[in-house]
Order: structure tokens, then sequence, then C-alpha cells
């Protein structure tokens, strides 16, 4: 018990130097939007366990050097089981140290409570609903559209507790067609951010390529699907099926060899880059930059 309040207070007092330290960036006058691009996080209920150390590293060294972005986005699997604990102590993380005040979160499937003995899809839908009015999202389902410096997000989410089976419905799906196909009529770059990659979503896969494939046809600037799920990054991170369509494939920001893994995707006057980071390093990962015209 002693000991558990004595790193409790140690880490209170860690929070607070730490947060000092951090001088806000500045990004060059020319980016119109850059976006930090993480997935995979798989928060834990304890936050004194290395796990959640090693968390509090990365989001410190994305706070530092990254401040200047202006969204998060976590592509799925926020949590390593959905429960409650696990979404206060990544809030709180968040909070303290990434520094980059707009977010955009997903839900995976370890969020529908992949990992629970009794689960329970009302509960984890519930969690994730409370998360996102914690970091300014308001929705009243798993998916929804949102606007960052006139650039859109729309932002998918499994309906039903996600074992290897994810569910999307119809209604979600004619919402997606419906929101892309309207996104892509502004002539900018649009993000769809879906946990699982196209070829694993089960009965939604042939549907999902479908809306995206279409609505890239109609699009004068690139369209982004952006997932994670796999942790890994390789060959399978970067695909472009057809003009103005990508699928980038995020590592898990924590359970790479090395930790700390990610992407920034930062656009300028018909051009966006893709660009994977090692954020505890602070250094681009060779061979994973991409730069799209539009």
């Amino acid at each position: 018990m002693f000991a558990r309040l004595f790193t409790t207070i140690v880490l209170i007092a860690s929070l607070l130097t730490q947060t000092l330290a951090v001088r806000p960036l500045k990004k060059p006058d020319d980016v119109q939007l850059k976006a930090v691009l993480i997935s995979d996080i798989h928060a834990d209920a304890d936050f004194t366990r290395d796990r959640s150390n090693e968390l509090r590293q990365i989001l410190l060294a994305i706070g530092k050097s990254q401040n200047d972005a202006d969204t998060l986005v976590m592509s799925g699997d926020l949590t390593n089981s959905g429960d409650l604990r696990e979404y206060i102590n990544l809030n709180t993380f968040l909070h303290v140290y990434s520094h980059i005040g707009d977010r955009v979160p997903e839900l995976g499937n370890h969020d529908s409570w992949h990992h629970s003995d009794d689960p329970d899809f009302a509960k984890a839908e519930r969690y994730f609903k409370a998360f996102c009015r914690w970091n300014g999202v308001k929705t009243d389902k798993v998916y929804y559209t949102k606007q960052v410096n006139g650039f859109t997000f729309i932002v998918t989410g499994v309906e039903d507790c996600d074992f290897k089976n994810p569910y999307h419905s119809d209604t979600q799906m004619d919402w997606l067609e419906k929101e892309l196909q309207e996104a892509v009529t502004q002539g900018k770059p649009v993000f769809v951010i879906c946990h699982k990659p196209v070829e694993s979503l089960g009965d939604a896969a042939e549907r999902m390529e479908q809306i995206l494939t279409s609505a890239a046809g109609t699009a004068k600037a690139p369209i982004v699907y952006v997932s994670g799920h796999n942790h890994e990054i390789g060959e399978n991170t970067y695909a472009s099926p057809c003009d103005n369509l990508v699928y980038l494939n995020l590592p898990s920001v924590q359970y790479t060899d090395d930790g700390g893994l990610g992407f920034t995707a930062e656009i300028r006057e018909h051009a966006l880059t893709l660009t994977g980071m090692d954020f505890l390093k602070n250094e681009p990962i060779d061979g994973y930059a991409y730069s799209l015209a539009y």
C-alpha cells in the first residue's frame, strides 16, 4: 500500500515537472493541416505498470516534438479491453502529455470488450462515447464525421463485440458512402479512419472497397484510409490501389520492437505528405515517406 502511494506521489510530481518543460511549437505557415496518426495504444487499467510508463514516455515524446499538430488521430484499440479505468488513464495521459488539444478517437476491436470474460457491447459503447465527450467529440453513435481546419475525418466503428468478426451495419455503410461522396466534392484530401484493414472487415470488406473505389473515381484529392490492428510496420503499411486512394496501415504506437511508431500527415496547397515517425527519437523512419500531389 505504501509503495503504491509513494509511486503515485512520484508520478504526480513527474507529471507536473514534465508538463511545465514543454514549449509550444509553431508549424510552418504553408501547412494547412498537420495530423499525428497513431494506432493500437492498448491503454492499461493500472497506471503504475510498465506498459503505462512506456505509454507516458511515448505521449510525452509526441507532446514535446509534435505539439504543433492540429489533431491527434487514434485509429482504434485505444484500450486493452474497453475497461472504464483504461479510458480514464488514457484520457489523463493525453491531457497531461500529448499537448495536442484536438483528438479524433476510433473504437477498435479491443475497445468492444474483446478481452472481457463477460462481453457487454452496450457498456463498451457507453464508455467509448464518454471518452469522445472528454475529448471534445459529441456523437450518439460509434461512428461520426469531424472537420479539422476544413478537412474531413470520417470515423467508423464496430457495432458489436468484435471477436475477429467485425460488424458494421448496412446503416453505417450507407452513412459512410454518403459522407465520403459529399466530402470528395470539396476537392481536398479526406481521411477515413477504420481500425481494421479493408481485407479484415469480414462481411463489410467488399462494401468498404466498393465505397472507397467509387469515391476515388470522382475525387480530385487523395482519400486516405487509415487503419491499424496488425501492429507491425512493413510492406503492408502503404498501398495505393488506384488514383486518389491510399491505404495507410499504422503500426502499434506501443507494441512494436522499439515502440513509439506512427505517422504524421501534412497538407500544403495541392500536396499531402505522409511520414513514418519514430516519436521517441523524433526521427522519420527511413523508407516510409510518401508525397501525394493533387
